[in-house]
């Protein structure tokens, strides 16, 4: 009988060590950056930035601002005209896309900038080819994931009850209740302003 036990208690945490196996690992894994990219195109020759590359631009911008880390910014010319020529028309439209972002609200000191002319072309033609996709500055935002808006309000509401002893009623349980519901920007904006109002350090949205 007490073989047994012993037999069946030593099956029970090999179980238990198989299913919690898995959870560390995931635990251990390293956080990967994220990378979006925003292609501004350019008409031959010219380094003005047209309407539909400011949007590009401006989406960039906010897209650094909601997490990003570093933002590149990579100037190409076609094949069209002088390879001299072409470089420094490709620094021009750098220069200009790095102004763009700047005036957008990127700090300088985040911004990675290069200028290729007619070298590693996102599309390779033969000399001479007009090819818009080449005519174009990339601009890549980097940045760390961020926790889903869900998880992002479950961990206010857990920061603002390790703090408060309050009853049930109020703004902040209301807001709690906004995101239980599934309104998460109406919870998340009234619990990020109760704490900051307390002056409690707001949990990290970064993964």
């Amino acid at each position: 009988m007490l073989k047994k036990f012993l037999i069946a208690s030593a099956v029970g945490l090999l179980l238990s060590a198989c299913q919690q196996q898995p959870a560390q690992m995931a635990s251990s894994a390293p956080v990967t950056s994220v990378r979006q990219l925003f292609v501004v195109y350019f008409n031959t020759g010219q380094s003005n930035i047209l309407p539909d590359g400011q949007a590009k631009i401006d989406q960039a911008a906010a897209t650094f601002k909601q997490g990003g880390v570093n933002v590149t910014v990579k100037g190409h010319a076609d094949r069209v005209g002088d390879q001299g020529a072409n470089l420094r028309l490709s620094m021009a439209r750098t220069a200009n896309v790095k102004a763009a972002l700047m005036r957008a609200g990127v700090p300088e000191s985040a911004i990675r900038s290069g200028s290729f002319g007619e070298e590693g072309l996102p599309l390779p033609t033969a000399d001479q080819v007009p090819e818009q996709r080449n005519r174009s500055v990339h601009v890549g935002v980097i940045g760390r994931p961020l926790m889903s808006d869900k998880d992002y309000c479950a961990a206010l509401a857990r920061k603002w009850r390790s703090y408060s002893r309050t009853d049930a009623s109020g703004p902040a349980p209301q807001a709690i209740a906004q995101c239980e519901a599934g309104n998460y920007d109406a919870g998340i904006t009234v619990l990020e302003q109760i704490l900051e109002g307390d002056r409690i350090v707001l949990p990290s949205r970064y993964l």
